[in-house]
């Protein structure tokens, strides 16, 4: 399925003084195709437990370019069009490259 992606803005610290959460976009080439995915970063996370953590990361693949930055909205946001990642196998191979390229656990696909 192809949707229309919004970009995010990048290398601004989303969140409360003291704690940081970053979000980049990044793309992969798998298959001769371009994979757009979402890593975000935070630090100083704390838990309605009260427990704490130092970093916490993880890693959002959008899905394959199918046009990269060709416009904007009415809101001066930069589109792509994206196409959902839907095979499990290449799920799979994408997220087991991403896991090893960063060092983690997390990778979900929307």
């Amino acid at each position: 399925m192809k949707q229309i992606y919004v970009h995010v803005a990048e290398d601004e610290d989303i969140g409360f003084e003291g704690r940081s959460y970053r979000i980049a976009e990044e793309l992969l080439d798998y298959q001769g195709r371009k994979v757009l995915y979402l890593k975000s970063e935070a630090s100083a996370v704390s838990f309605c437990d009260r427990s704490y953590a130092y970093h916490l990361g993880s890693i959002n693949v959008k899905g394959y370019v199918v046009r990269w930055k060709y416009g904007t909205n009415e809101k001066g946001e930069t589109l792509s069009e994206i196409e959902s990642v839907t095979d499990e196998a290449e799920q799979g191979e994408i997220s087991r490259l991403l896991r090893s390229g960063y060092n983690m656990s997390t990778v979900g696909f929307t």
